[in-house]
C-alpha cells in the first residue's frame, strides 16, 4: 500500500509542474457519500453505508486533470454490535467538459481500499480497487460550486470462509461543495 501511495503522491506532485503551462482550475471537493452495498458485510439488510468523500483535481491540460480521491465509510448493524471502517485511496485522469455554469466531468480511478472489519475475516485488509464515474459541478460563484457525482467501484475483498457473498461492485453517490482555485 505504501508503494502505491508513493506513486500516487508522485503523480500529483509532477502534475503540479504543469500549472504554469496551461490555465486550468484546481478543484478541492468535500462532501457526503453513500455506497450501494456494504463491502464489510456487516449489515447487508441496510441500504448501504454512509460516509464522506474528498478529492483534489490538478489540471494537466485545459480539459484533463489528475484527480486524487479519498473516502471513508463506517457501516454497523445499528445496535453497536458490529462495526467496520472502510477507506478508499484512488487516483486517475479526469476529463472536464462544458463552459459557463455547468462543468460535467468523467474519470477513471485506480487505487487501494483498506477495510478494518470487527468480526468477519477477509484474506487481506487491503484490496486493489478501480472504477469509473462522473458528475457535474454547478457554479455557485467564481470560487464555489456544488458537485453531484456517481462512481462505480470494484474491489477485490474476499472472505476467508467463502461462506458469504462478497460485495465486489458498488455504486458510490457523493455530493458536496467544490472550492475552485
Amino acid at each position: 500500500m505504501y508503494k502505491f501511495l508513493s506513486i500516487a503522491v508522485a503523480v500529483v506532485l509532477l502534475s503540479a509542474l504543469c500549472f504554469g503551462q496551461d490555465k486550468g482550475r484546481v478543484d478541492i471537493f468535500g462532501g457526503f457519500s453513500w455506497l450501494s452495498g456494504d463491502p464489510a458485510l456487516i449489515n447487508l439488510s441496510s441500504s448501504g453505508p454512509i460516509g464522506w468523500n474528498a478529492s483534489a483535481t490538478f489540471p494537466v491540460h485545459r480539459l484533463v486533470g489528475v484527480v486524487t480521491d479519498v473516502s471513508g465509510y463506517y457501516p454497523s448493524c445499528g445496535n453497536g454490535c458490529l462495526s467496520a471502517k472502510i477507506h478508499t485511496f484512488l487516483v486517475g485522469p479526469q476529463f472536464s467538459f462544458g463552459q459557463g455554469r455547468a462543468h460535467p466531468f468523467a474519470r477513471f480511478l485506480i487505487g487501494d481500499s483498506y477495510m478494518n472489519p470487527s468480526q468477519i475475516t477477509f484474506t487481506s485488509n487491503n484490496a486493489f480497487t478501480f472504477g469509473a464515474g462522473g458528475g457535474v459541478d454547478i457554479s455557485l460563484s467564481r470560487r464555489l460550486a456544488w458537485r453531484g457525482q456517481v462512481d462505480w467501484l470494484h474491489n477485490g475483498f474476499q472472505t476467508t470462509d467463502n461462506q458469504r457473498t462478497e460485495k465486489h461492485n458498488v455504486a458510490r453517490l457523493s455530493t458536496g461543495i467544490v472550492i475552485i482555485f
